[in-house]
C-alpha cells in the first residue's frame, strides 16, 4: 500500500537534549549517543573488538541492514552462509592440527666445499669438486627412530620450453641420475638427535653449466630420503647452481676490410666478457682520405652503433609415444631465437685526423651487457642447448669532397655508407680468487692402505720386550773430497768458465795468446 510506512524502517526516537559538551566530544561519542548507547557504562580504555562487534550486532543500522537483506532477497537460503563460515572453521582447526604435528625426524644438507665452479672450457676443465654431510635430525618425542632405506641421488634436469607435444611430460624433460648414495645396507636405530653421513662427488668438467634461458633449462638437484621401518618417508630436495669461468687472456684484435672503398676497421676485444660489468672496445677506421692531384675525398663518420646479440638454439626430442609426429624415434625439432641483451648509439666522442696518409679515425667505448636482460653464458650442452654471443657494431660515414689547397671548404656528395662489423663474444662468470680443486689439494694417492698393517698375537701368553743386546752397527759411509781446494774468487766468479786446470786459477801467463805454429 503507498505510503505504509514499515516498522523495521523507523529508527528509535532520540533525544534531542543534547549538551554542549556532549557537541565538542569525538565522533564516537556522538555516535554512541545517536545509538543510544549509554556513555557511562563504556570503560575508560579502547573498547575490546568484541564488545564492539556485539554493539555493531545490537545496533539498528545492523538490523536495519538484515532486514533489507531479506526484503530484497526474500527467496535466498541464508543458512549456506552459515555452512560456509563452518566449513572454514573446520579447515582453520585442521591446519592447525596438522601444524602442530611435528615430523619423527628432519633431513638436511650442510654443504662443506667452496661454490661449483668449473675453470677452463669443457675440453680441459678438470670439473668441481662437491662434498658435505647429509644430516637427519630425530626428534626427542620420536624416541628411537629405526630406518631401513637411507638414499641420495644427484640429478640432472634438461627441460625444453617448446616440447613436441605440450601437454607431455616425456616430451618437455630430461632427467639424468650423475650419482646414487646408499647409507645404509641393514636397519638402523638412531637415537634422538641429530646424525650426519658424509659424502663427496667430483662433477666432470665437460658438463654444461646452470642456466634458465628463453629456450631450455638445465638443473641440478640432490634428493634425499628416508624411510622408517613403519613406512613413513622423509624426503629433502636442494638445488646446485654449476658455474663456468674461464680465465681471461691477451685481448683479441681483428680486422675487417669493406670494398669497394679502402676503408680498413681494426677492433681490439677482451678475451672473455662478463654478465655484470662494463667491457672495453677499441676502434680503428683507416683509409678514410682518398687524395688525388688537386682534390681530396673523405669519409667522415656521423653515427655508430652497437649492440650484442643473444643467439639461443634447442633441439627438442619427442618421447616414444610422439615420436610419430616428427616422423620417428631419434629425430627433434630445431628452434632458434635471437634477442637484444645490450645496446647503444654515439654520435661523438670518436677523434679524425684526416691529415696522416690514408687519414684515420680511432674510437674508443665502453659496452656492456644489460643484467635486466638475464642472460646466459655461452655453452654447448650435448642435449641440444646451445647459446653464442656477438657483438656488432654499425658505422654511419658520409663522403665529402674538398681542394687540396684549402681542406676547410668541404662539400658533402650526398654518397653514405653504413658499414657493419660482427665479432663474437665470449660471456662466462667471473673467476674471482677462486682456483681449480685439483691446483688447492695435496695429490691423492690411492694405493695406501687405510691404516697401518697390525700385529697379530700367536697366543694369550706372548708379549713384546724390549731390545738389549749390543748395539747395532752403524752403516758405513765413503770418504768424499774435499772441495776446500775449489774456492772461487770474486773475479773469477764474475768469469765465469775462465778457470785453467782442477783447483788452479788462471794467471796473466795463461792468458798470453801465442802466434799459430801452422801460419
Amino acid at each position: 500500500m503507498p505510503g505504509r510506512l514499515l516498522p523495521s524502517f523507523v529508527r528509535p526516537s532520540v533525544s534531542h537534549h543534547i549538551s554542549f559538551s556532549s557537541r565538542t566530544n569525538s565522533n564516537a561519542s556522538s555516535s554512541s549517543s545517536v545509538n543510544e548507547i549509554p556513555h557511562d557504562s563504556l570503560p575508560s580504555g579502547k573498547k575490546s573488538a568484541a564488545h564492539m562487534l556485539a554493539d555493531r550486532a545490537r545496533s539498528p543500522e545492523r538490523r536495519l541492514s538484515l532486514a533489507v537483506e531479506h526484503l530484497i532477497h526474500p527467496h535466498r537460503d541464508h543458512s549456506k552462509d552459515k555452512r560456509r563460515g563452518l566449513s572454514r572453521s573446520a579447515r582453520s582447526k585442521d591446519r592447525a592440527a596438522a601444524e602442530e604435528k611435528v615430523a619423527a625426524a628432519k633431513l638436511d644438507v650442510i654443504v662443506e666445499s667452496p661454490p661449483l665452479v668449473c675453470y677452463g672450457a669443457p675440453s680441459n676443465s678438470t670439473g668441481a669438486l662437491f662434498s658435505g654431510r647429509l644430516k637427519i635430525t630425530v626428534a626427542d618425542t620420536a624416541g628411537t627412530l629405526t630406518l631401513d632405506q637411507f638414499e641420495m641421488r644427484l640429478m640432472s634436469k634438461m627441460t625444453t620450453k617448446k616440447p613436441v607435444s605440450r601437454d607431455c611430460r616425456n616430451c618437455a624433460s630430461r632427467t639424468d641420475e650423475l650419482n646414487h648414495w646408499t647409507f645404509l645396507t641393514e636397519p638402523l636405530a638412531l637415537k634422538s638427535g641429530p646424525h650426519e653421513f658424509p659424502f663427496s662427488y667430483l662433477f666432470p668438467g665437460h658438463l654444461p653449466a646452470s642456466c634458465n634461458g628463453s629456450l631450455g633449462q638445465i638443473e641440478y638437484t640432490l634428493a634425499a630420503k628416508a624411510r622408517d621401518v613403519s613406512g613413513e618417508e622423509y624426503t629433502f630436495q636442494m638445488p646446485l647452481h654449476i658455474r663456468r669461468a674461464i680465465l681471461p687472456g691477451n685481448d683479441k684484435s681483428s680486422i675487417r676490410i669493406f670494398p669497394p672503398t679502402n676503408l680498413t676497421g681494426r677492433i681490439v676485444l677482451p678475451s672473455v666478457v662478463h654478465p655484470i660489468g662494463t667491457f672495453p672496445v677499441q676502434m680503428t677506421l683507416s683509409g678514410v682520405v682518398d687524395k688525388g692531384e688537386e682534390t681530396q675525398t673523405r669519409w667522415r663518420l656521423r653515427k655508430m652503433m652497437w649492440r650484442i646479440e643473444e643467439h639461443q638454439k634447442i633441439i627438442s626430442p619427442a618421447c616414444p609415444k610422439h615420436a610419430h609426429k616428427i616422423g620417428g624415434e631419434g629425430k627433434g625439432v630445431l628452434h632458434q631465437e635471437t634477442r637484444v641483451i645490450g645496446h647503444h648509439e654515439e654520435k661523438d666522442g670518436w677523434k679524425t685526423d684526416f691529415d696522416t696518409a690514408g687519414g684515420e679515425i680511432t674510437c674508443e667505448f665502453e659496452a656492456s651487457i644489460n643484467p635486466n636482460a638475464k642472460p646466459v653464458c655461452d655453452l654447448d650442452a650435448p642435449g641440444g642447448l646451445e647459446a653464442r654471443h656477438n657483438l656488432v657494431i654499425e658505422l654511419i660515414v658520409a663522403e665529402e669532397f674538398c681542394p687540396n689547397r684549402n681542406p676547410r671548404l668541404v662539400t658533402p656528395t650526398g654518397a653514405a655508407r653504413v658499414l657493419r662489423m660482427q665479432f663474437h663474444l665470449h660471456v662466462t662468470e667471473r673467476s674471482g680468487l677462486g682456483i681449480s680443486w685439483d691446483e688447492e689439494m695435496p695429490p691423492v694417492y690411492e694405493d695406501v692402505p687405510a691404516s697401518p698393517p697390525g700385529y697379530a698375537m700367536l697366543d694369550g701368553g706372548s708379549a713384546m720386550e724390549d731390545y738389549h743386546g749390543s748395539p747395532l752397527a752403524l752403516p758405513e759411509y765413503a770418504d768424499l773430497e774435499r772441495m776446500d781446494s775449489l774456492r772461487l774468487d770474486s773475479a773469477s766468479s764474475r768469469s765465469g768458465s775462465m778457470h785453467s786446470g782442477r783447483g788452479r786459477a788462471l794467471t796473466t801467463d795463461d792468458l798470453t795468446a801465442e802466434p799459430d805454429s801452422s801460419s
